[in-house]
């Protein structure tokens, strides 16, 4: 048959999926025996793409890696988050900026009582993370490598992280521990810059919270990844992660700028499922499409909001609860006109 010339298929094989319960009938117009059509075989591509993703996913290497990333539980099927409280110091007191409690009254200072937990509140909304990934028939057909698939896992896999990071610097920003500062525009070179980004990193960061960066987790838009890597680079380190001090988590979408969050305090809390996986993956198949649907979801719910009771007028019996400005959004941008 010459390139390009259509010949119509006039052969047929069948095979059974145990996993999906289906039994699928395939047309070829060769007489390829259906036990060597593996690297041509759409079905044996998506089921090798599943298994791949939720060995990473449902493993203990990715709860380690997130753990690490930022401090995470991992919770049973039907409970709710763990809520971190962090004894304050007897002899320490907080000032705050002014706030409003939740009683609808405004503090304009407050000292925090001594001996006090700090708690953080469960969120009222938690974040589902969902992706697809279409494996169309025809582009597989034409056949597949398993370096090819590899690559089509690390792709899938890094923009899953990405969107989750993005859904976490959303939900972050306006939560009432989270406040906001105006850093300003960078400019010059990416040497620049990255000097410039880590000066403003070290400047805004809260020392009552952490001593030292590595006590807190960074999380920066995905734009600024190439700038601080080249520095990384240059400097003759080996990643960001060392550059800065700590571990940074970029995250795609809208530039909703730095976070800085201290790992003492906040925290992420998956759900677990019935079967005990954090990652939910379902594989189905499209038939008006001509194509195999991987679906990936999970959610996660972001323990930032930070109370605290708070002396209410130099009086030493009546307190409130109020929120503590423990996450710092760092905006690389002028401050907006009021």
């Amino acid at each position: 048959m010459k390139p390009f010339q259509y010949k119509a298929p006039d052969r047929t094989y069948t095979q059974s999926v145990a996993s999906l319960g289906l039994t699928q009938v395939s047309f070829h117009s060769s007489d390829i025996r259906a036990t060597e059509m593996a690297a041509t075989d759409p079905v044996i591509y998506a089921q090798a793409l599943l298994e791949a993703a939720d060995d990473h996913l449902n493993g203990g290497e990715w709860r380690e890696n997130m753990n690490a990333a930022f401090p995470s539980e991992i919770r049973p099927y039907g409970s709710v988050p763990t809520c971190p409280q962090v004894a304050l110091m007897a002899d320490r007191s907080v000032s705050f900026d002014p706030r409003q409690t939740y009683d609808g009254r405004s503090v304009a200072k407050g000292v925090a009582v001594a001996g006090s937990l700090v708690s953080m509140l469960a969120p009222e909304v938690g974040v589902l993370v969902s992706a697809r990934v279409s494996i169309l028939d025809h582009t597989v057909q034409f056949g597949f490598t398993e370096r090819s698939m590899q690559q089509t896992g690390d792709k899938a896999l890094n923009d899953l992280e990405l969107s989750l990071a993005g859904k976490i610097a959303e939900n972050l920003e306006g939560q009432p521990s989270v406040s906001k500062v105006y850093a300003g525009q960078l400019s010059g070179t990416p040497a620049t810059q990255a000097e410039d980004i880590l000066d403003i990193i070290a400047v805004h960061l809260d020392t009552f919270w952490g001593r030292d960066i590595s006590e807190f987790g960074v999380l920066i838009p995905v734009s600024l990844r190439p700038v601080l890597n080249r520095a990384a680079q240059r400097a003759g380190l080996e990643d960001i992660d060392e550059l800065v001090g700590t571990r940074v988590q970029v995250y795609s979408g809208t530039d909703r700028g730095i976070f800085l969050a201290p790992k003492a305090f906040a925290m992420l809390s998956f759900r677990e499922n019935k079967d005990g996986d954090v990652w939910r993956l379902e594989l189905s198949r499209n038939s008006s499409m001509m194509s195999w649907e991987l679906e990936v979801t999970a959610v996660v719910d972001v323990m930032a909001t930070a109370m605290v009771e708070v002396k209410l007028g130099g009086s030493d019996w009546e307190t409130t609860s109020v929120a503590l400005p423990i996450i710092k959004q760092i905006v690389l941008a002028d401050e907006p006109a009021p």
